[in-house]
């Protein structure tokens, strides 16, 4: 079986190189979008290894990708795209450059064998409010103007178009009491939620893709949504012929505890989770996950 690798990312060129080493493999490929916001040296040592690589594609048309944006499920949906090319692949993983596989990659090949045809998507039904995250109604019913600013920029347009949008979602929250707010189309499919990374068959990414064509209205509706790559995905599957094969959960770890928006990176203190038979991958590698990379190359790669 042939595992495509959907890389989202903003890192640099060399970054991706070691991640893409560290995964490689002959039935792998890798698919690369990288922000168009990072500029690409073609004469950069990495990026001509990764473009000279038979099995990594990177996306040419590239798109700016913004925190918690449209732009993320519109650059998704251009790798599914460019991945479905390749009719061998048995299972498409969505990734960041800061995703890494925390077992040996034999392990997770046999896993997928053991569990073909099933698709792994952590999910919930909206609404759903914890002491973590908020999947509330506020995500679709006001236009979140993410998609036009970096809200952790410090320069003067992102921080003045922060301001704005931050001024037009509290107006919303005083026209809606009104009656007056965005509203989800009551024929639109049940909304569900959930972790943006997945793996799913390359089947249900093609019906995905397949319904975005098919259903361009529905595909913009999220275009004004507040992290919309966190509901878009699970509401497709989970209202579509796939929904039987679907596990809850996504076969990766993250630790949330006491982040407010971004999970916190690897370390050697999360060695024991990591080890749990169905966690495949993890997120998020930084440099403060050196020794962690040190101990996973000595005894799990």
């Amino acid at each position: 079986m042939k595992h495509g690798f959907l890389i989202l990312t903003h890192l640099a060129p060399a970054k991706i190189l070691d991640q893409v080493k560290r995964m490689q493999s002959g039935d792998h490929y890798f698919f690369i979008h990288f922000d168009k916001k990072q500029v690409l040296d073609t004469e950069d040592a990495a990026y001509k290894e990764l473009v000279a690589a038979a099995n990594v594609h990177i996306l040419s048309d590239r798109i700016g990708v913004q925190w918690g944006s449209f732009s993320i499920v519109a650059a998704t949906i251009a790798l599914m795209r460019a991945a479905l090319k390749q009719k061998d692949i048995g299972y498409m993983h969505l990734m960041s450059g800061e995703c890494l596989h925390v077992k040996p990659m034999s392990y997770v090949h046999q896993y997928f064998e053991q569990h073909n045809g099933k698709e792994f998507l952590h999910h919930f039904v909206m609404p759903e409010k914890s002491n973590e995250h908020s999947y509330t109604y506020r995500r679709l019913d006001k236009y979140h103007l993410h998609i036009y600013f970096n809200p952790r920029s410090p320069k003067l347009k992102d921080k003045a178009l922060k301001v704005l949008n931050d001024s037009v979602r509290r107006l919303q929250r005083v026209l809606k009491p009104l009656g007056i707010y965005r509203r989800y189309p009551a024929h639109y499919p049940k909304l569900y939620a959930g972790i943006a990374w997945w793996s799913l068959t390359y089947n249900a990414c093609k019906y995905i893709v397949d319904y975005v064509d098919q259903h361009p209205d529905f595909y913009q509706r999220f275009k004004y949504v507040q992290l919309p790559d966190e509901i878009f995905f699970q509401t497709v599957i989970m209202n579509s012929p796939y929904v039987a094969n679907v596990v809850n959960d996504n076969v990766r770890f993250q630790d949330f505890k006491n982040a407010i928006s971004n999970a916190n990176p690897m370390t050697e203190e999360h060695i024991p989770d990591l080890a749990k038979e169905n966690v495949l991958f993890a997120r998020k590698f930084t440099p403060v996950s050196k020794e962690l990379l040190a101990y996973l190359d000595k005894n799990v790669y």
